[in-house]
């Protein structure tokens, strides 16, 4: 909830700060449209992450996308970017979130790598999971595979992972799951609820998100539901940021 608390505060400050204290504030619509990177502390994440969507690294183009930076003729086209121009990396993901026996013990407060030992706890002492909790929104998280090599070969310093056949991979991470421990770059995105949902014991909590983009924006889109395991819908929110209008960043 402080999160949330922090998220709501935002809406007093002013939209162009630059102006100064005269300056029209930026609202509660805007400040809780708006995602925020966090370095999470006094969080829970109540249940554990769910997969959205994925993206590959360089395109396949017919073109060659290979930039040359020492070729400074201004006549030349940037293949890269002109590849990157029809690339179409909108997103759309639909997300359940079961009821989670242990309400997402082991993830902590969503940044860090997963407790194994809360991970297996509500095996040992059978937990049922019998508390409501209080959605107040959903952090956004990345599993990136850098680069992957058949070779056996491994370099100092770099963080190195197995796959099953053998092959090796260079993967850096911020999901829980797999989280790059030791790594202190980079951080969740916060998706906040205008209104925070209650999720009973047993309901479902399902979670639609967009990643939408024009000629000259980027911005995301969401909305959350909860469903109780009798079926019926209990709660639901607004879609956040529709077209863009609290939050968008410029290409």
């Amino acid at each position: 909830s402080r999160l949330y608390s922090e998220a709501r505060c935002q809406s007093s400050f002013p939209v162009h700060p630059e102006e100064g204290p005269a300056a029209p504030a930026s609202g509660m619509q805007r400040a809780l449209e708006t995602p925020y990177v966090v370095r999470s502390h006094a969080a829970s994440q109540t249940h554990p992450e769910r997969a959205c969507w994925t993206f590959s690294h360089p395109h396949s183009s017919k073109s060659d996308t290979r930039m040359d930076i020492e070729d400074n003729n201004p006549s030349k086209t940037n293949a890269s970017a002109d590849a990157a121009r029809n690339i179409n990396n909108d997103r759309h993901a639909h997300v359940s979130f079961r009821s989670d026996p242990m309400l997402g013990a082991s993830a902590g407060c969503g940044y860090g790598a997963v407790d194994t030992d809360m991970d297996s706890m509500d095996v040992k002492v059978g937990l049922d999971g019998t508390t409501n909790v209080t959605i107040h929104g959903f952090l956004g998280s990345f599993h990136s595979v850098l680069y992957e090599s058949p070779s056996d070969k491994s370099k100092a310093g770099e963080m190195k992972r197995k796959s099953s056949d053998g092959e090796r991979f260079s993967v850096i991470s911020i999901a829980p799951k797999s989280f790059s421990v030791g790594m202190f770059s980079w951080f969740p995105l916060y998706f906040p609820l205008k209104q925070p949902l209650c999720a009973p014991e047993g309901s479902t909590v399902n979670c639609s998100v967009w990643r939408r983009s024009d000629d000259a924006r980027v911005w995301y889109e969401w909305c959350a539901e909860v469903i109780g395991n009798d079926g019926n819908v209990w709660s639901t929110s607004s879609i956040h940021n529709p077209g863009g209008r609290s939050y968008h960043v410029r290409l």
